[in-house]
């Protein structure tokens, strides 16, 4: 028939699960950008060494490209989540 209502969450515990969201997300954006940077710059590494001709040095992808590309989805992500997170913590329930 009835649910019976469920006890109270903690602030402890809301603070520690948002967190641990938060940091989930920033993480798994944050290695997405660093394959997808990755990725892109073996494609523009190579294409420079076909246009250029000669020896091409492939450590240029994850410094000049990967590197940066992930922190970048990952400072977004973790901005992103965050927002969100407070968003959802903010918002009335309605049960």
């Amino acid at each position: 028939m009835y649910k019976a209502a469920a006890p109270a969450r903690s602030r402890v515990s809301i603070a520690f699960t948002s967190a641990a969201r938060v940091l989930i997300t920033t993480l798994l954006f944050a290695a997405g950008g660093m394959g997808a940077g990755l990725f892109l710059g073996i494609l523009g590494t190579v294409l420079y060494g076909l246009l250029r001709g000669g020896n091409i040095d492939m450590t240029n992808a994850y410094k000049h490209v990967a590197i940066p590309v992930a922190i970048l989805s990952g400072s977004i992500a973790l901005i992103g989540a965050a927002v969100l997170e407070v968003r959802a913590r903010r918002q009335r329930t309605s049960l």
